[in-house]
């Protein structure tokens, strides 16, 4: 986990964490993943659900 502070233009200090994690070969083969993919998860809301957006960050993908 990487904990990090950064002060808004405000002046507001914001604080958050950020967590990285493995996942399941069978996952990632079905995303299709590679060094140029990632993947942000998003947890939660009122249907207590789980999103996941698959980037492409390769040079291909302006």
């Amino acid at each position: 986990m990487t904990e990090s502070t950064t002060t808004n233009p405000n002046g507001d200090d914001y604080h958050w964490k950020q967590y990285q994690t493995t996942i399941p070969k069978d996952l990632a083969e079905f995303f299709d993943t590679d060094r140029e993919t990632s993947l942000e998860w998003k947890v939660g809301g009122a249907s207590n659900k789980l999103e996941i957006t698959v980037h492409d960050n390769s040079e291909d993908n302006p």
